[in-house]
């Protein structure tokens, strides 16, 4: 991708794939707190305290994963959501891993691997909603520099 192209679209991802997780994550939030209290809500600090953060980590990784990977052809490019899902899976698996074979009291206790499992799909879908937005995004930047091309 060009470089503002990729700037677009890795804003554009980062946010989309942020707000999908902490949106729903803060209404889980909302409902479980005690409404009897007036205390300000968790729900309410983790929007203003985490969202910030995970979108810059986002655009990082987006601007990283959309640079070394090609230019998409269609929104839904299934080829660019595996190579990504690939690299999610070889970066989160080995801390997984490490957790499972240092907390391992019993030889049968698999429950890290299913929960590090379960996570890795959550993430997989943050990210495929990630990157169909900077692809969405990008074609609509392309075809506007079409078209004032064209003018």
């Amino acid at each position: 991708m060009r470089s503002w192209s990729l700037v677009c679209a890795s804003l554009v991802a980062s946010l989309v794939s942020v707000l999908s997780f902490v949106i729903p994550f803060c209404v889980f939030l909302y409902v479980q707190q005690d409404h009897v209290t007036r205390l300000a809500s968790r729900g309410f600090e983790v929007m203003v305290y985490l969202t910030p953060i995970l979108w810059l980590i986002g655009f990082i990784a987006y601007a990283i994963v959309l640079a070394v990977l090609k230019l998409p052809k269609k929104i839904f490019d299934l080829v660019q959501i595996l190579k990504s899902g690939l690299v999610l899976f070889i970066v989160w698996m080995p801390f997984v891993l490490m957790i499972f074979l240092e907390a391992q009291v019993d030889q049968t206790d698999f429950s890290v691997l299913f929960i590090g499992l379960m996570v890795y799909f959550a993430l997989l879908f943050l990210m495929v909603l990630g990157c169909m937005s900077a692809n969405a995004c990008y074609f609509l930047m392309s075809k506007k520099q079409n078209y004032d091309s064209l003018s």
